[in-house]
């Protein structure tokens, strides 16, 4: 008798858009390995049977993404000391029906700036977003010791909420109509990140940047587009421009070895990623 092949997948809602299939089974491809990853869209109320499922089923692990990493957390046995500073699970580990929550985003972002030759030590970084992937992001970019680091955010009871999670210091709140002045604020950043969804349907930020700093970095945790209009803004008045491509596949090579140990080649990744994407172009 066949032996059933080991299952993992990623857990969300919607998952129309999601390149993790098709970046984790060609990994289990190139390592000739029998395990499938599989798509598992659910809203939250599904969460709680989805995890009984999982614990009694066997799936070796998912992945989890928006709305529900946050929520998910409450059925975790065990949190990695980063996803419970973070206050988010990304990365869900099954040992033998002991489940453990990590968070691979933080450690994809700070590959992904690695990679880009990109050092934040002392410098002045605006971060616009308070939710779910602002607080891996945040925790990322406090490791570098910024010299000045805003949040600027519509909503700011949700400012409040990542502070003190993350036990952060010194930083400037602020909305678009005001608390400080954003525009010399934006004027002096080195490091720009938008960890919010606007852009990906073509929607323009609701800060309109008029002047960047020379050798300013803007960074769009979007990916497809390629390029946002926030990025394509920047990019015209000189900035230097990197979306959210490398951080999703560095934090997917990460959650890889968490339930394999093995770790994929970034360059075999990124090319099954490119090439799904132009597929679906």
């Amino acid at each position: 008798m066949k032996k059933t092949s080991t299952i993992t997948g990623i857990i969300g809602f919607p998952l129309s858009h999601t390149l993790s299939p098709a970046m984790h089974n060609n990994s289990f491809k190139k390592f000739k390995m029998d395990w499938q990853y599989k798509v598992f869209e659910m809203k939250a109320e599904a969460v709680r049977d989805f995890m009984w499922k999982l614990r009694k089923t066997g799936i070796r692990g998912i992945n989890v993404t928006i709305p529900h990493k946050h929520h998910i957390m409450q059925y975790m046995d065990k949190l990695d000391p980063a996803a419970e500073a973070i206050g988010a699970v990304n990365t869900v580990v099954n040992d033998n029906g002991e489940i453990t929550g990590f968070n691979t985003d933080y450690l994809g972002f700070i590959e992904s700036l690695k990679k880009d030759k990109v050092n934040l030590k002392n410098k002045n970084i605006v971060m616009i977003g308070a939710g779910g992937a602002a607080h891996a992001i945040a925790y990322a970019l406090e490791t570098f010791n910024p010299k000045t680091f805003h949040i600027f955010n519509i909503d700011l009871p949700m400012i409040d909420g990542l502070v003190k999670q993350l036990r952060l210091k010194d930083i400037i709140k602020g909305d678009i109509k005001k608390s400080v002045d954003k525009d010399a604020v934006f004027a002096e950043a080195d490091f720009i990140i938008n960890c919010t969804s606007v852009g990906m349907h073509g929607k323009e930020m609701p800060y309109k940047i008029d002047k960047f700093k020379k050798g300013a970095v803007v960074f769009d945790l979007i990916y497809n587009p390629a390029k946002t209009p926030f990025l394509k803004h920047a990019e015209s008045k000189g900035a230097k421009v990197i979306n959210g491509l490398d951080m999703l596949i560095y934090q997917g090579i990460e959650a890889f070895y968490l339930w394999t140990g093995k770790r994929p080649l970034y360059a075999t990744v990124k090319k099954a990623v490119e090439a799904f994407l132009r597929k679906k172009k």
